[in-house]
């Protein structure tokens, strides 16, 4: 079976990254317990620490301290400390990102791409809550209260099992994939249907080239909503209207003048749409991809959409094919003429 999704990785490609102080401030927080939040923002192309409060009083309390974090038209990133412990017996922690409203394009465009990559990095098993805000009055303590409520019977019961029974009865729960070592289920994983599968081998050959794709939470499934042939870029976010959903492209261009294809993934989340209904897609969307690579689909690139006018044509070609920026040369210091013509007189005062 061709992939048609192979292309050569475009050249210059500049990755946001986590500094090396980043990383080993969290190594030791993890350890240490005296830290309970860090504020992350991307400096020159690096995620870094610009900011960080320690533990006063228990996690509801000190949650109040992020709000001097947020700032007006500016995104960060904040690692949260909660006082729930996993297996190892070290803290487990809230990862929120945080979109000033009217924070320039560009800006929003980098947190978002560069959220998954900070989260491999420092270690996606310590976030157990994933959250998304624009406001300060989005950020309340209550998101994670909501998130550690079990959306179904199956995983309150799976609450309370210990680390040993979850593996154990691992292979009885068909319909849970991803198990974690903590308390409670932070990572939700429904199966694919049996007709989103073979979408999946449908976008591999070539027959379609966009798979809309809908968690059915009652049937506790991934269900396909729209499989069909998308050109434009206009077009595939026209059946999105406002609502939480995923979405596999194959973006058709020209790459410098030569016919290009590449695969795309993008979650699309609406701050203002139901917090229970953004929360579920959060958790579920790591399942689906691993069950999506299971079967062959690996995107070239995974956006977080929150504002569909922000993807644009030019914004994807500089994403995928970013241009080297020139160095210049400094000028040269000129020394200014004076004002006046001919050559320089003296003037002798008069006695």
């Amino acid at each position: 079976m061709n992939n048609v999704f192979k292309v050569e990785p475009p050249t210059q490609v500049s990755g946001i990254v986590c500094s090396q102080e980043l990383i080993q401030e969290f190594e030791t927080a993890k350890k240490k317990s005296e830290i309970r939040s860090f504020k992350l923002e991307i400096v020159n192309e690096q995620i870094v620490v610009t900011k960080k409060i320690n533990v006063k009083e228990n996690e509801e309390e000190d949650f109040k301290g992020i709000y001097n974090f947020l700032e007006p038209k500016k995104g960060c990133y904040i690692l949260y400390k909660l006082d729930t412990k996993n297996t190892e017996f070290r803290n487990e922690w809230t990862f929120l990102s945080y979109i000033g409203e009217g924070t320039k394009v560009k800006e929003q465009m980098k947190y978002t791409s560069a959220k998954n990559n900070c989260q491999e990095k420092l270690g996606l098993k310590y976030f157990v809550i994933d959250l998304y805000g624009s406001s300060v009055n989005e950020f309340k303590f209550e998101m994670i209260q909501e998130a550690r409520k079990p959306s179904s019977v199956r995983e309150e019961t799976l609450q309370f099992l210990t680390e040993n029974e979850i593996i154990r009865r691992k292979q009885k729960l068909e319909k849970v994939a991803t198990i974690t070592s903590t308390e409670y289920l932070h990572s939700v994983s429904f199966p694919c249907s049996k007709e989103l599968k073979e979408q999946f081998k449908n976008l591999l050959d070539g027959k379609i080239n966009f798979l809309q794709i809908a968690i059915k939470s009652k049937l506790e499934t991934l269900e396909t909503e729209i499989a069909e042939e998308r050109n434009s870029l206009q077009e595939i976010f026209t059946s999105v209207n406002k609502k939480t959903r995923y979405i596999f492209w194959v973006y058709n261009h020209l790459k410098f003048n030569k016919p290009t294809k590449v695969l795309l993934f993008f979650y699309v989340c609406f701050p203002k749409g139901s917090i229970k209904k953004n929360i579920l897609y959060s958790t579920v969307k790591s399942s689906l991809l691993s069950q999506s690579q299971e079967a062959g689909i690996e995107p070239y690139k995974k956006y977080e959409v929150t504002e569909i006018n922000d993807i644009t044509e030019e914004f994807l070609f500089d994403e995928l094919y970013p241009q080297k920026k020139e160095r210049r040369k400094p000028k040269r210091f000129t020394k200014p003429k004076r004002p006046g013509r001919g050559k320089r007189k003296l003037i002798k005062k008069k006695k």
